[in-house]
């Protein structure tokens, strides 16, 4: 480019960023002194913009320095506000409507090495295509199965959707068949369930989920019609539950608590201030155990705190993530520029404690590893730069959280492939102690 042109050419782009600057400065003239520094830091941002763009070594693009620039401001208030661009924010919803291709069932591996269907979703092409739970699977296009990992066996049964495929399938009392199905877009449970040594499992796997709680009720009617009526006990496993939708936490603890005060999430403005009370008629009156651990975050530590405050479940497992606050998705010009994540409230449990960068303590502390006696490094709300817990120290103060139980180690040498934490639940609600147990945890 002749001198001149290029010339031109510098001056141009320098003058479209500055022009943003003059005309915030313009903007600022008329403004309050604490508002007017807010547009003159603008007006600087243009000015920067402006150089940044012609001057730097290699050519930036300008979307990926906005969207860099409004993140750094939001990251500096605290981890958990961000800026998502227009795709970043359509893949959120992707993935918060979990959809996937596939036959709408959940397995695991039986005991004779065939495919065991635990669930068949009511709305997927394997239950339209007459699959039960219960049934299992011994042939996938022909293959033989047998002898396969797990995820060997099913790695076939993935596939695109509109793609035919076809399974050999062995019903109760029933001679094999061959049944061909069309793969579909599933929507996926949230839930996973199933009965150890007559107790009720349920793992919930995230709040993101506006079918969360819809998933977890129906699983627990699965397990009462597999066990053959009432549950003696129940495990819910919200280890790695890293939250999702305040009102699924609300509808959750709901299926546990008769009415009552689940959470209160207070804003900035003393005025600003909502309560969420479970519905009444619960769903599950028996002995409850919740797992928790340093995964454990949000939307969950929501449900785990009401059910301890409450006195309805006791709390297993190790400390829970530390995440008491709230975040409003605020869609941009309708989600076409993207949305802001802001973090807009903190919430309160029942008892009126905040869990904000303390977590939930568990009643009963099981750690998952043996003590090798070294130190293990665990990522908690606190840990994180611009926690907001430090700014609640500072302004409102911060109650202590409850005493740390003496931790629970499995043997040295435990099975890698069993779940301490999970055995050692299901041995408290089969031995007759929970409810003592239970009362001391609470205080009575």
């Amino acid at each position: 480019m002749p001198f001149i042109k290029r010339l031109l050419h510098v001056s141009l782009l320098i003058l479209i960023g500055t022009a943003l600057g003059l005309s915030l400065r313009a903007l600022a003239g008329s403004l309050t002194s604490d508002n007017q520094k807010t547009y003159e830091k603008l007006a600087l941002f243009g000015d920067v913009l402006g150089i940044v763009q012609e001057g730097y070594v290699e050519e930036p693009d300008p979307e990926e320095l906005t969207a860099n620039a409004l993140n750094g401001l939001l990251q500096a208030l605290d981890p958990h506000s961000i800026y998502e661009p227009p795709a970043s924010f359509e893949a959120m919803q992707k993935r918060a409507s979990r959809e996937y291709g596939g036959l709408g069932i959940e397995v695991t591996m039986g005991d004779n090495g065939l495919v065991h269907i635990n669930y068949v979703n009511p709305e997927g092409p394997a239950f339209k295509a007459g699959l039960k739970a219960g049934d299992d699977i011994s042939h996938v296009d022909g293959e033989d199965i047998r002898g396969k990992s797990l995820n060997d066996a099913v790695r076939n049964m993935r596939g695109l959707a509109g793609d035919p495929i076809t399974v050999r399938v062995i019903s109760p009392g029933k001679p094999p068949r061959d049944v061909k199905i069309i793969r579909e877009v599933i929507h996926g449970r949230a839930v996973r369930q199933r009965m150890i040594k007559g107790i009720g499992y349920v793992y919930l796997e995230t709040f993101t989920s506006d079918k969360a709680a819809r998933d977890l009720n129906e699983a627990i009617d699965l397990l009462k019609k597999e066990n053959g009526g009432a549950l003696p006990g129940l495990i819910l496993d919200l280890r790695g539950n890293g939250g999702g939708l305040l009102t699924q936490s609300v509808k959750v603890a709901s299926l546990f608590l008769d009415g009552g005060e689940v959470v209160s999430v207070r804003g900035r403005k003393k005025n600003d201030r909502e309560r969420y009370h479970a519905k009444r008629g619960r769903k599950y009156a028996g002995p409850l155990i919740v797992l928790t651990n340093s995964g454990t975050a949000s939307a969950s530590e929501i449900v785990s705190a009401a059910l301890q405050d409450r006195g309805r479940a006791l709390i297993m497992g190790t400390r829970t993530f530390g995440k008491g606050s709230v975040q409003s998705v605020i869609p941009l010009d309708g989600g076409r520029k993207g949305a802001l994540r802001l973090t807009t409230a903190r919430y309160f449990t029942p008892s009126g404690r905040s869990i904000q960068g303390l977590g939930v303590t568990p009643d009963i502390w099981v750690e998952s590893h043996p003590d090798d006696g070294k130190s293990h490094i665990r990522i908690y709300e606190s840990s994180l730069p611009h926690a907001l817990n430090k700014i609640i120290l500072k302004t409102e103060g911060q109650e202590e959280n409850r005493k740390t139980p003496k931790p629970q180690y499995p043997p040295k040498d435990w099975p890698e492939d069993k779940d301490f934490q999970v055995e050692q639940a299901v041995k408290l609600l089969k031995s007759g102690l929970y409810f003592s147990k239970l009362h001391q945890a609470f205080g009575e």
